[in-house]
């Protein structure tokens, strides 16, 4: 690759996106997200700034002054499979030397359906995905666990996001990586990495967090079933990222295995993104500074080019 730099799921809709942001110097271009079926975005409002704290955000009127920080509530949209195959392969031809396409699948379940239709539906998925021209497929595995009793996402359901990465794992020739969020202790990321290993060619942590997002007067922010709480991305998700990131580089310098770590969460600075790969991340990818800081990635290089100078 032309630099360890990229983007994240979430901005990359199509391939206008996908070729602006590779012109703009992003050499890891992620396009997201992927299903099996067309599904509609969340109405809106469905993308809000806030003031993030441990438990709750607040909607504010503009960003912090801690830098951007924004409530997502999308629902993870999707065009049809017939449109999303061109226009991935369009995608993969206006993309340049040393840079990289990554396609983000996410499994979409039947109402009727088992886990092991889930498990087919994201190896589908993987499958046309790679067919249209994806350099690695990330499985989206901070979606909600369809079958849990208690809320939970899908990768904190270890074995079934195991069997997920398995199917997807054996069925493409490219490489897998897999979409973590956060974790409950560095116990809990050690053990789900290491039993996610044999099937992943890396980790991607952490996108966000998730938080009930609230009014100035205590009212849901998100009209809506399902929105009660939502992924929170942007700066102030940095403390939270940058933490697991380094808990996962820790347990990789122990030898519990060696995947690589593309890192993600809060990098709204190239100071950030920097320190994240001296410390050990493989790449660096942004998603909320892309969008408010399109020239980041030419800030990026320049402070590079000027490190070695």
């Amino acid at each position: 690759m032309n630099s360890p730099l990229g983007v994240a799921a979430g901005p990359l809709l199509n391939s206008r996106w996908v070729e602006g942001y590779a012109r703009l110097g992003f050499d890891i271009l992620t396009y997201a997200t992927v299903r099996s079926v067309a599904w509609p975005a969340h109405p809106l409002p469905n993308i809000r700034y806030v003031e993030n704290s441990e438990q709750v955000a607040v909607v504010s009127r503009r960003p912090s002054a801690n830098g951007t920080t924004v409530a997502v509530s999308l629902g993870a949209p999707s065009r049809e499979p017939d449109v999303w195959r061109k226009d991935v392969r369009r995608a993969k031809e206006r993309i340049g030397e040393g840079q990289i396409l990554i396609v983000n699948v996410l499994g979409t379940p039947r109402p009727d359906g088992d886990a092991e239709a889930l498990i087919d539906d994201y190896a589908m998925c993987a499958a046309w995905a790679e067919e249209s021209g994806a350099d690695a497929i990330e499985v989206h595995l901070t979606a909600p666990d369809p079958f849990a009793e208690q809320p939970r996402m899908l990768y904190e359901n270890v074995l079934l996001a195991a069997q997920i990465l398995y199917r997807v794992r054996t069925g493409v020739g490219v490489p897998v990586l897999a979409r973590l969020g956060p974790f409950r202790s560095p116990r809990h990321l050690h053990d789900t990495a290491t039993r996610l290993a044999p099937w992943a060619s890396g980790y991607v942590l952490v996108p966000g967090v998730h938080r009930r997002v609230v009014d100035n007067k205590g009212q849901a922010a998100f009209e809506g079933s399902g929105r009660e709480r939502v992924e929170i991305v942007g700066a102030d998700t940095f403390p939270i990222a940058s933490r697991q990131i380094l808990e996962m580089l820790v347990w990789r310098k122990a030898g519990a295995w060696d995947r690589a770590v593309l890192a993600v969460g809060g990098i709204t600075s190239v100071e950030r993104a920097e320190w994240l790969l001296r410390e050990g991340a493989d790449a660096t990818l942004v998603a909320t500074a892309a969008i408010f800081d399109p020239y980041f990635a030419a800030r990026f290089r320049q402070a590079r080019a000027t490190a070695v100078a």
